[in-house]
């Protein structure tokens, strides 16, 4: 599985009640399957697909991220997102 990487995204895993750092599609996509709530919307399945699509380079990674937070968002899951300063200790 390629592994795209993205804005790191904080999210609250309703399956262990710790919040998780999500930070690639392939971490968006096990997420949408494993530690998703059990409610699932149209949006929750079009961020599955996003993900599937930016793998097979037929979306950006960009967009599917845009719609993994949405679909996060109307969930009532979406923590925040990583700071940059972080970010940047992480590469250094």
């Amino acid at each position: 599985m390629v592994n795209l990487e993205f804005l790191p995204v904080i999210l609250e895993n309703n399956q262990t009640g710790r919040n998780e750092t999500i930070s690639s599609i392939s971490e968006a996509a096990a997420f949408l399957l494993n530690g998703w709530p059990k409610k699932r919307s149209s949006l929750h399945l079009e961020a599955r697909v996003a993900c599937y699509e930016a793998q097979s380079g037929i979306v950006s990674v960009s967009a599917a991220r845009t719609i993994f937070v949405e679909a996060a968002i109307e969930a009532n899951i979406y923590v925040g997102q990583e700071p940059p300063a972080i970010l940047d200790q992480r590469r250094n």
